[in-house]
């Protein structure tokens, strides 16, 4: 995936004068001086499910002027994302430089067919199997905060606000106060004079953050806002419920980017960047219904050999625990779905460069060779469904296996090689340093670039704290 540094089309750049940010040259921003240069805070703000042809197709600018005059004024990058395509792999390859088969937060969700776990999310710090940022941070004698960044419950972070959830009403504050940074999260929503939870509006968020900053001073703070991707789900990538929430994002993101004397002599390094882009779908496949049929999948005994986990864009091959199976029973499998599933197409775990792969073989040069889906996406991958089509991988057990779809289903979870799913990165460092971003798992040695953050040699990897499934 190459980087490909986009220039604006169409803007009439006399807007700029009533949006800009620092409408005063900058005379005293110092240029790039090697070792000399003063090591800067740096701010990471998500804005989840930004697709990166929001940027190339010009039609969409007026919805996000003030991140439209920035992006034109430094320039932004068009990235790839990771496999799975979706927001927790994707946020924790961003504080990893890794991808989800190496970091140990595969999905959204475990592997979880009877939903024992309750709808569980992967929340927890501790199933990161890879260092992170705060951990380089807190090596460093550097201080962090976060707002709502996922898979954060439980970490090393100074002042942490993690994103947690259980029945989305007022009792989850309570959970909140207890998994924060001791008192911070009454203190915040004291000082913001609203609450903080996920039902919060990405303004909320956005202005607890401005507080964290100035009263906390962090060397690194994470920001995580929700409501854009929240409005793709719901009404669609382009339509006008999400680009009117957009607008109002934006003017947040303004607001909160002046706050923290962004773009300032002496204001912070930040980086902007996104998880996945967004595509809709027309029909469904659900896959788990054949391993159901053919007695993989017991719901009376609540048991099963194999499952497939979907992801909305494609769909992986677990096994149970403990169970092994022929590649041989496991192309019968796919074959039967295949021929149910147009636009649906396989890639075996066994898979070598001597396979024809298709246009897949494009998206990924060098990787396809025996194993790369355990080493990327998962390490007890049997196979993986992925489809360049308007197709949703669908992970029920009931109704039929193909079925054309009532309404568009709006999501992501695609191939990353799929240019849905490329989303934007964007990069202002004072010191004037360039800094090469071509997938989101660059954010890591950026922000560790540009804070000076050194990595001590380990004996080793951490260990998942988990096993899936």
């Amino acid at each position: 995936m190459h980087v490909r540094l986009v220039s604006a089309f169409g803007i009439l750049m006399v807007l700029f004068g009533v949006f800009s940010i620092d409408a005063k040259p900058k005379k005293t921003l110092e240029k790039h001086t090697g070792k000399s240069a003063k090591i800067r805070q740096t701010i990471v703000l998500s804005i989840d499910g930004f697709p990166a042809y929001y940027w190339s197709d010009p039609k969409y600018h007026s919805y996000f002027p003030h991140l439209s005059e920035l992006f034109q004024k430094y320039g932004v990058s068009e990235i790839a994302t990771i496999n799975p395509s979706v927001t927790y792999p994707a946020h924790t390859s961003m504080v990893t430089g890794k991808d989800p088969a190496e970091h140990g937060i595969y999905n959204n969700t475990l592997s979880d067919p009877f939903e024992k776990n309750d709808g569980g999310w992967m929340w927890y710090a501790e199933d990161i199997s890879s260092p992170t940022l705060w951990d380089l941070a807190k090596e460093n004698h550097k201080t962090t905060a976060n707002v709502f960044w996922p898979v954060t419950v439980g970490a090393g972070i100074d002042w942490n606000l993690p994103q947690y959830w259980r029945k989305k009403i007022p009792e989850d504050d309570k959970l909140l106060r207890v998994l924060s940074t001791k008192d911070l999260h009454k203190e915040a929503e004291l000082a913001v004079g609203s609450p903080l939870n996920d039902v919060s509006k990405d303004e909320v968020k956005l202005k607890t953050a401005t507080w964290l900053f100035q009263n906390k001073k962090p060397d690194l703070m994470l920001v995580y806002t929700t409501d854009l991707d929240t409005n793709h789900h719901g009404f669609g990538p382009g339509s006008e419920r999400a680009l009117s929430r957009l607008s109002e994002l934006d003017q947040s993101i303004f607001s909160f980017l002046q706050s923290v004397g962004a773009f300032t002599p002496k204001g912070p390094a930040i980086v902007i960047v996104s998880d996945h882009g967004f595509h809709s779908a027309d029909s469904i496949c659900a896959p788990n219904v054949v391993l159901k049929q053919k007695g993989y999948i017991n719901d009376e005994a609540g048991t099963y050999n194999l499952t497939f986990k979907s992801s909305g864009g494609t769909a992986i091959l677990l096994p149970g625990s403990g169970f092994q199976i022929p590649e041989t029973e496991v192309q019968s499998i796919v074959s039967e779905i295949l021929k149910a599933c147009p636009g649906a197409e396989w890639i075996s775990s066994s898979a070598s460069k001597s396979e024809p792969l298709g246009e897949l073989g494009k998206t990924i040069p060098g990787e396809i060779d025996t194993g790369f889906l355990q080493k990327k996406i998962h390490p007890q991958a049997l196979g993986i469904f992925y489809t360049k089509q308007s197709l949703f991988f669908s992970g029920t057990r009931k109704g039929e296996l193909f079925t054309k779809s009532q309404s568009k289903i709006h999501g992501h979870g695609y191939w990353n090689g799929n240019p849905e799913m490329n989303t934007i990165g964007f990069v202002y460092d004072p010191t004037g340093k360039k800094h090469k971003f071509e997938s989101v798992k660059d954010v890591f040695g950026i922000v560790k670039d540009m804070l000076g953050l050194k990595e001590k040699k380990t004996k080793g990897p951490r260990l998942p704290t988990h096993t899936e499934p």
